[in-house]
């Protein structure tokens, strides 16, 4: 999985990028079935300048879809949990989705 991640209102800070890079292994995991080279995971965590606040934005490019989260919190880690455990739901949900399909395709197709 090719990982990007963007910071804006912000330095670039190195224990956010471990944040993401962590979060985004755990993610991998559930992608096993798409190759390494199709999926591609684009990330942005973004501070408000005007609160002490935190968006971290998620798009999860795969070869069936597009999945993308956008969450907010006090601290960049807060906002990044909440916002992978989003993403992990929306993919849990996709492929679900694709497992229905798959098997009403071969239960139709075996029919005489």
């Amino acid at each position: 999985m090719k990982t990007t991640l963007v910071f804006s209102h912000m330095a670039e800070s190195e224990p956010a990028r471990g944040v993401f890079e962590g979060k985004a292994c755990k993610i991998a995991k559930h992608l096993k079935r798409f190759g390494d080279d199709l999926v591609t995971l684009h990330g942005a965590l973004d501070k408000n300048p005007h609160k002490e606040e935190f968006h971290a934005s998620l798009t999860l490019y795969l070869p069936t879809t597009t999945v993308h989260s956008r969450e907010r919190g006090a601290q960049y880690e807060r906002a990044f949990n909440e916002a992978f455990l989003d993403l992990a739901r929306q993919l849990r949900k996709h492929k679900d989705k694709l497992t229905r399909e798959k098997r009403r395709v071969t239960r139709h197709s075996s029919k005489p």
